[in-house]
């Protein structure tokens, strides 16, 4: 496989990736256990930077080096700090949960919370992994 399809999948693969984790997120924010932390701008926004940085990657990159080139290396490190902002924000009600507080009730927030941490963490990890491939055909 020639490394523009390579980077070109992988790189919407982890679009898709982050799209499911806000998705997730938001889902989860919106439940009983978790409504009190209310949503996050920090955790939307960098999702929705990070999707909207690959998206352009794939749309304008080119063979050349040009400013352009930032934009791979923005989206997995956007995704990273969304991943780490969301699991600070709900630690404490992991543990809680998952020590004190376990009722199927609770569990299913927990849940939401743990899918929206995993696919965040797989946008990332794709988003890293596209960084190295490139998404236009050389010149």
């Amino acid at each position: 496989m020639k490394r523009s399809y390579f980077g070109t999948i992988v790189s919407l693969l982890a679009a898709c990736a982050a799209v499911v984790g806000l998705i997730a997120y938001m889902m989860n924010a919106g439940t009983t256990y978790f409504v009190g932390l209310g949503k996050n701008t920090l955790v939307i926004c960098s999702l929705i930077v990070g999707i909207v940085a690959l998206l352009l990657w794939i749309a304008l990159g080119e063979a050349k080096v040009t400013w352009k080139d930032i934009l791979p290396l923005a989206a997995p490190s956007l995704f990273m700090f969304g991943f780490l902002t969301l699991l600070n924000s709900r630690i404490n009600g992991i543990a809680a949960i998952m020590t004190f507080e376990a009722n199927e009730a609770n569990m299913a927030d927990l849940k939401s919370a743990l899918v929206a941490l995993v696919f965040m963490a797989v946008a990332a990890l794709l988003a890293c992994i596209a960084a190295f491939a490139n998404v236009k055909k050389q010149a």
